[in-house]
This record gives C-alpha cells, structure tokens and sequence, in this order.
C-alpha cells in the first residue's frame, strides 16, 4: 500500500478522528492521481459527509483540478456548499480562467 492509498483509506475511514481525515484530505490534494481525485469527490459529493472536512476536501480536490487544468460545472453543482465555496475560491485565486467562462461568481 502507497501514500496515497494510506491517506484514502483515513479520509474514507468514517470511524477515524476527524483531525485525522482532514489531515488525509489536505494531503491527498497533493496529489494528482485519479485515486485521490476519487476519493476526495465521494466525501464532496455525499450528502451524509461529515460537513468538518467538506471544506478542505473542495480545495484538495480544486488543486487537482488546477494542476490539470481542469474544472468540471456539473461536479461543481452538485458538491456540498462548503466544498463549493472552497474550491471555488481556491480556483479563483489560482487559476481563474478555470471558471471565469462558466459565468461563476460566488
């Protein structure tokens, strides 16, 4: 098992401390891999998530995106608005172009 499986199976670990996973969430952003990536949308994009980590998962999840120059509406709106406003934010000051053509202002 690598890192970065490691830093996935904290953040999904629902029975982990919460500091715990939010350090897995910060990290895996680190890391542009599909399992990260994967990860990190399942925590977003669950309703049930716990709303601690939301925040820093959307920005993990935003540095991925930047580092491939990537951003996708339709994930967008449909994550947690933490995450949203995170990644949103995070992406702004980064790379704004990335949703500048989708007409976003938060």
């Amino acid at each position: 098992m690598d890192k970065i499986d490691q830093l996935v199976q904290v953040l999904l670990d629902i029975n982990a401390r919460i500091d715990e996973r939010d350090d897995a969430a910060m990290d895996l952003g680190k890391y542009n891999d599909d399992r990260a990536l994967n990860a990190l949308l399942s925590i977003v994009l669950n309703p049930n998530s716990d709303p601690f980590i939301l925040d820093v998962c959307g920005e993990s999840i935003a540095e991925i995106w930047v580092s491939r120059n990537y951003f996708n509406l339709e994930l967008y709106k449909r994550m947690a608005p933490p995450a949203q406003r995170e990644l949103f934010n995070y992406i702004k000051g980064n790379k704004p172009e990335l949703i500048d053509k989708h007409g976003l202002d938060k």
